[in-house]
């Protein structure tokens, strides 16, 4: 296959090709919710690399001592080019610093090169594979546990594509791989991959369904684990009508039951937000909301309030027994009194005299639980 201009190399073989006949892999698992360039040209994926993938160290790298051609990015070819399947991060340093206009656009400072330096810019060892299929195992082994490790949407969406190509050979009677086998050959010993998958899914069915877009959420950040983590928890499969995970057998496609769209919905938009809406995430981080959130989701009555006020503070206290936060308020309270007592040296009376009333008030407060308290152990003896 030529483009007009060289020959690619051999499918199967590793050769030199001006880097004029690469182009970026359009559907990098890098280019996740709030990783994603806003277009498909070089200078979108260039910015985005630069901010999301720390471009800087390897830039000052490869100007210091030029490209050294060790290991060869992973291209497969589509439409008469080169798409760099693995090495994006490599490709966009080099494109960067053969291009200053590239560079300025993506706001990277890139120093002057020697004449050795930009001549290793102009040939790239590539190693060609005829189908995505052939790049996986290293690629995966790589990017999920090794040195150049993604972040978890990017390890979903890598794992999820693979798993839905190994779906259509059993479809058609052909040898498969399961995503525990995937995940086995990714490196993942501990099936973290098999929730990660599961929640994608649950993702995808949101978005095809219309039943919530994640370009809806409120913030700019993505976090993803809000929903694979929670979806662990019994308390939120059983809020979407979901059969519990069991990691032998590969996940559903479309999970959730269609009569559980609307608790499909409320979930998401209480991990992430709507902009629509103008609703903030009730789980602003992971601990310990997400935690509380799955105390909420135990309780029918807790959970229609938040529903209702989309606030987990409020959602929390009918969740939690009356018994249990009478416990943790009055150990809490005790506590603060220790450290207040600890720092009685610092009361300034002339400067805080509106601690006294303070201190009267809590006094009150302290005498009404001790009477309350001593009458209910008094009633249990006698």
């Amino acid at each position: 296959m030529t483009n007009g201009a060289a020959p690619f190399p051999p499918i199967g073989h590793a050769e030199k090709v001006g880097v004029e006949l690469l182009d970026f892999d359009q559907n990098n698992p890098r280019f996740t919710p709030d990783k994603r360039p806003s277009d498909s040209g070089d200078s979108a994926v260039i910015s985005m690399l630069a901010a999301s993938a720390d471009l800087s160290e390897l830039i000052q790298s490869i100007s210091t001592s030029g490209y050294i051609n060790i290991e060869p990015l992973i291209v497969i070819e589509r439409s008469g080019r080169l798409a760099v399947l693995e090495g994006n991060r490599r490709l966009a340093a080099i494109k960067a610093l053969r291009d200053p206009s590239l560079a300025r656009e993506a706001r990277i400072s890139t120093p002057t090169l020697t004449g050795d330096v930009r001549s290793s810019l102009e040939k790239i060892l590539v190693y060609r594979v005829a189908t995505e299929d052939e790049a996986r195992d290293l690629i995966g082994f790589k990017h999920i546990n090794g040195p150049q490790s993604w972040d978890a949407f990017a390890k979903a969406r890598f794992a999820a594509r693979w798993l839905d190509d190994e779906h259509k050979k059993r479809d058609a009677g052909k040898t498969y791989l399961t995503l525990q086998q995937i995940a086995g050959r990714m490196g993942d010993q501990h099936m973290t991959i098999h929730r990660m998958v599961a929640a994608k899914y649950v993702l995808d069915q949101a978005e095809s369904e219309g039943i919530y877009d994640i370009e809806d959420r409120k913030k700019k950040s993505f976090s993803f684990s809000h929903l694979y983590t929670g979806l662990a928890y019994e308390e939120f499969t059983n809020y979407l009508g979901m059969a519990r995970p069991n990691r032998n057998d590969d996940p559903d496609r479309d999970p959730v039951p269609a009569a559980k769209a609307a608790e499909l919905r409320n979930l998401l938009i209480w991990l992430y937000g709507s902009k629509t809406r103008d609703l903030e995430p009730a789980v602003r981080s992971q601990n310990p909301d997400l935690g509380r959130l799955r105390e909420v989701l135990a309780s029918s009555a807790a959970t229609a309030i938040l529903a209702q006020r989309n606030n987990l503070d409020e959602a929390i206290i009918t969740a939690t027994p009356v018994d249990v936060r009478f416990e943790r308020h009055l150990i809490t309270a005790n506590a603060e009194l220790q450290h207040a007592v600890t720092a009685l040296e610092g009361f300034d009376a002339a400067t805080q005299p509106e601690l006294q009333k303070i201190a009267e008030s809590a006094l009150k407060r302290a005498h009404i639980i001790k009477m309350t308290v001593d009458a209910a152990v008094a009633s249990i003896k006698e």
